[in-house]
């Protein structure tokens, strides 16, 4: 509403809840946009004195809300009471319940907690509208927010009907003066001019300039003005500028409209748009003309009459401009809609390119300078082996040394199980257990090896526990040098991924990628069992590599975030089409999509996951639909209780490009 409007439009809510007061105030402010003042009260009392003081203030008050239960009375008793004043008549009242009254009166609504903003809305639109159209049919555009169209298009075509309605009664009475007919509109008004001067002795005329104010709105109106020459203008003042209306909605006569719905006061504005003549005429005046002219009588109302089918031409007019405008709407509103889908995904690419570079950069400069520690380790354990080797050259038994630390550094370790199995076997040949144990442990299996490595020597304890050490120190080595390729792996595969950036389309087995991505997944993995099956013929794929390591991140974390830890299972199968071409599916055993929100997994920002937008490294499968669309593949899912599979499946090299 405009901030120079005058009076303020109160929305009163009465609830001895807080709750229930603060989401109502919520969800009407929202609703509204601030075309109202929302007042919110504990108790009935407190209503009356907050109403009666608007009222006192001149403040509109269209809408009051009332809980069924106050504090210091029923919510009935509390809108009976208010419907018995005078200056609430109009006011639509509304009940707040959780159930259906099974009284109707004095009720203009109820509203059922809990209630939704769909159903707040219809509620408030349709009494605020029928409140407007009744009271202040001038001010609706103010209260544009809330506005039912369909109560308002119902009201102007009641209106329509009645203007209709007297038309065709008029034109019953036109049926007594049909010598009118063939008179034109300025011949008719001459006619009633002359007759008006030829009844009242040719009564004085008043000549005002053009721009003269002649009559304005709230002024006393006692009679009535005939035009005799030139023109006049209707105008109306609103808050904040003035409506102008038709020239020829004014007419001849002015004033008539006040006087035959018994109005003390000019309704709007009479501006002179030429210089004017007209005549005055009291309503003892215009009674004792028609008295003496039963012809004035009929020019009259057929000067009236003919006025009346231009106004009601006016407005089927209006009606079809409104019709119009309401059709150029709804279709900018669906431009509008499409404009805004396409500036959303638009946004989510430039956000993804955005994450992709800042990524990149970040994976490039973490990717250098992981990979020269890496690399210094790694050489620092073969230094670190060589200079043993070469310290226990010289030494008694140094080659024995030697030779445990190269065993550990080179062996593959070997499971619990198996270590086990191994140790029972050589303790039942040498009777001891203890001490098969630590043969087993640094690699002597069999009695052989033992009496090879430690028989012929004078102190089989100190040999054993220096082979110990240089087993130990062999592990190590062997530890670091895993540790050090599987950081060359890591950076490898986030390279990779980040090749998303990298607008180059080239050859690639998509399986790399998967095997990437499951890596790089590889500490969100540890409670899901991974079940991989990769047909060996799948063709090679044309594209861009790091996009499609997004789609397969997005799938995987989406599916790990959908089981539970307990008995979690990934399905991941890579296999060619009948079509030559090539198929991911990707399969959770979680709980699995709803029906209802199985066609929307696709659509932007969408999420099941307790009410969190929550997306693969900042990718949603919206993003996800728009890479496969881009490398000319589909994308599917299929969903019940324990099984969701997402499908992907995308064209070889040999049968097209991407876009």
């Amino acid at each position: 509403m405009s901030s120079e409007h005058t009076i303020v439009d109160i929305v009163f809510c009465a609830s001895s809840d807080p709750t229930t007061r603060s989401d109502l105030e919520r969800d009407l402010l929202e609703l509204s946009e601030g075309a109202f003042t929302i007042q919110t009260v504990a108790t009935g009392g407190e209503l009356t004195m907050g109403i009666t003081s608007a009222i006192d203030s001149g403040a509109m008050i269209p809408l009051v809300f009332v809980d069924e239960f106050l504090s210091d009375s029923t919510g009935l008793a509390t809108l009976t009471a208010l419907s018995e004043q005078p200056d609430l008549e109009s006011a639509r009242r509304v009940l707040i319940s959780d159930s259906t009254p099974a009284v109707a009166q004095p009720l203009d609504g109820v509203l059922r907690v809990p209630w939704s903003k769909t159903q707040l809305k219809s509620l408030v639109s349709r009494l605020v509208t029928e409140y407007f159209i009744e009271e202040a049919p001038q001010d609706v555009d103010e209260v544009s927010e809330v506005v039912d169209v369909d109560v308002l298009s119902k009201a102007f075509v009641e209106v329509e009907e009645r203007a209709q309605e007297v038309t065709e009664r008029l034109g019953r009475l036109q049926r007594s003066f049909l010598d009118d007919r063939a008179l034109s509109d300025d011949d008719v008004e001459a006619e009633m001019i002359a007759e008006i001067d030829r009844a009242l002795g040719n009564p004085p005329r008043t000549t005002v300039p053009s721009g003269t104010r002649v009559l304005s709105a709230g002024d006393p109106v006692d009679g009535i003005r005939v035009v005799v020459d030139g023109r006049v203008h209707l105008t109306l003042d609103t808050d904040d500028r003035t409506l102008g209306f038709h020239a020829r909605t004014a007419g001849r006569v002015i004033g008539l409209n006040a006087i035959a719905l018994s109005e003390t006061k000019a309704f709007f504005n009479v501006d002179a748009i030429e210089d004017t003549t007209f005549i005055a005429l009291t309503l003892e005046q215009l009674d004792d003309a028609l008295r003496q002219s039963p012809t004035l009588a009929i020019h009259l109302v057929t000067v009236l009459l003919r006025a009346m089918a231009r106004r009601n031409r006016r407005s089927i007019e209006l009606r079809m401009i409104v019709d119009n405008l309401a059709r150029d709407l709804e279709r900018e509103r669906d431009e509008l809609a499409a404009t805004i889908d396409r500036l959303n995904q638009t946004q989510a690419r430039l956000i993804e390119s955005e994450k992709l570079a800042t990524l990149g950069q970040l994976a490039a400069g973490v990717g250098h300078e992981l990979n020269n520690p890496a690399a210094v380790v790694s050489r620092t354990a073969d230094f670190l082996a060589e200079d043993i080797e070469a310290l226990t050259a010289g030494t008694t038994g140094g080659e024995v040394f030697t030779s445990a630390l190269r065993a550990a550094r080179q062996r593959e370790p070997v499971s619990t199980r198996v270590q086990r199995q191994r140790r029972n076997e050589l303790a039942k040949v040498l009777g001891d257990p203890a001490l098969a144990r630590r043969l087993v442990k640094i690699g002597i299996e069999s009695e052989a090896e033992y009496q090879q490595l430690l028989g012929d020597s004078p102190d089989p304890e100190d040999r054993l526990d220096r082979m110990e050490r240089f087993h130990r120190i062999g592990t190590s080595l062997r530890s670091v040098d895993a540790a050090s390729q599987r950081i060359v792996k890591l950076v490898g595969s986030v390279r990779s991924y980040v090749r998303g950036g990298d607008m180059r389309v080239e050859s690639f087995d998509l399986r790399q990628g998967i095997e990437e991505t499951l890596l790089l997944l590889g500490h969100e993995l540890g409670h899901v069992k991974v079940e991989k099956t990769y047909h060996p013929d799948v063709p090679a794929m044309s594209g861009q590599p790091g996009e499609l390591n997004q789609v397969w991140t997005n799938l995987i974390t989406n599916a790990i975030q959908a089981m539970d830890e307990d008995n979690a299972r990934l399905t991941i199968e890579v296999g060619p089409t009948d079509d030559a071409e090539v198929r991911v599916a990707v399969t959770d055993n979680g709980q699995g999509i709803s029906p209802e929100n199985l066609e929307r997994v696709f659509e932007p920002a969408f999420t099941t996951k307790a009410g969190r937008v929550e997306f693969g490294l900042g990718l949603g499968l919206q993003i996800v639909k728009d890479i496969v669309v881009r490398h000319n593949g589909s994308i599917s899912v299929e969903s019940k209780p324990g099984m969701t599979c997402f499908t992907v499946v995308l064209p070889a090299a040999s049968n097209g490009e991407t876009q």
